[in-house]
């Protein structure tokens, strides 16, 4: 089976890594020409140090010659580049399948699976669970969870493996909610750790914020055993505690004093909690849902709210 990933950072590489040690032959498309060239010929992943990419993974930035032959594609770009990324891709494609690994919600709240079913005709997966790219590229053991309808079966097959298990859902919207908003509680995670507030206040932010978590997904449509999966507490354990998590440094970067911008402009990689995170006030406004932890996430990183302050009004 030829596989094509499109987006050569960390999670894409990863996958892609772990595609290849399955035998596969896999296509990686990154944005950034040099970037590619460099990957291609180094056959390193600058996300992924001291990882060698194996010679069945090609990576280019020329999206005719990645999705050309493939069976099977991988998405794995950042949330907002979904539409631009899929517009591109459309004219390469035929009926393959299409794994969304993206995470987030496009301006007007659309889950990402409704913006790609709109742009092909295969079958639409999503693969959600608590991953870090870090641990896959190694083959640590992890577990995920495939999102879909028919056919899911024997996409499983395609990615289990011995250190590599993967669960299967019918709840498409369940772990794109989930996986979107956990990445808001771990900014204020890493926050609660970066202020010094203790692991009493962090027991009770993963608690009542996967509580809120599972009141937006439900109010989306999702099914409220997902959230307390490995798509959904899984990832939210695995994204507020480790320090791998891009979302939980830029946290305590903040709650240790520093300002947002000054933040994400010395990163290498995107925190996408802070993406979706504005999308909070829409939600709030669209099912009228009471979400104090991640609407006073959203108040400290956009507004200037100090964290002390986010306490009192609970």
């Amino acid at each position: 089976m030829n596989i094509a990933v499109l987006g050569g950072g960390s999670w894409g590489t990863a996958l892609a890594l772990h595609l290849a040690r399955k035998n596969y032959s896999v296509n990686v498309w990154e944005f950034f020409t040099e970037q590619a060239s460099k990957m291609q010929n180094e056959r390193t992943c600058p996300f992924l140090p001291g990882t060698l990419l194996p010679n069945n993974i090609f990576i280019s930035s020329n999206m005719k010659e990645v999705l050309n032959g493939s069976e099977l594609v991988l998405l794995v770009v950042p949330s907002d580049k979904v539409k631009s990324t899929m517009n591109q891709a459309k004219d390469f494609l035929t009926d393959q399948s299409i794994i969304i690994c993206s995470k987030g919600f496009d301006n007007n709240l659309n889950l990402l699976s409704d913006i790609v079913k709109e742009q092909v005709n295969g079958e639409v997966y999503c693969l959600y669970g608590p991953t870090h790219a870090e641990e896959v590229s190694k083959d640590m053991f992890s577990g995920i969870v495939l999102a879909g309808g028919n056919g899911k079966e024997e996409i499983k097959e395609v990615f289990q493996s011995e250190n590599f298990k993967v669960d299967l859902s019918n709840d498409l919207i369940g772990v794109q909610v989930s996986s979107s908003l956990k990445n808001i509680l771990a900014l204020l995670i890493g926050a609660l750790d970066g202020a010094g507030l203790g692991d009493n206040a962090v027991a009770y932010v993963i608690t009542k914020g996967l509580n809120e978590i599972a009141q937006v997904g439900i109010a989306f449509g999702a099914q409220k055993d997902t959230f307390y999966g490995l798509a959904g507490m899984g990832d939210v354990i695995v994204t507020c505690s480790s320090e791998h998590s891009r979302n939980r440094h830029v946290g305590k970067q903040i709650g240790s004093g520093r300002g947002l911008q000054e933040v994400l402009e010395e990163m290498k990689m995107i925190a996408e909690g802070v993406t979706i995170a504005e999308s909070i006030p829409l939600i709030k406004e669209k099912f009228d849902l009471e979400i104090p932890l991640l609407t006073g996430t959203y108040e400290i990183l956009f507004q200037g709210k100090k964290l002390e302050d986010l306490f009192k009004v609970l």
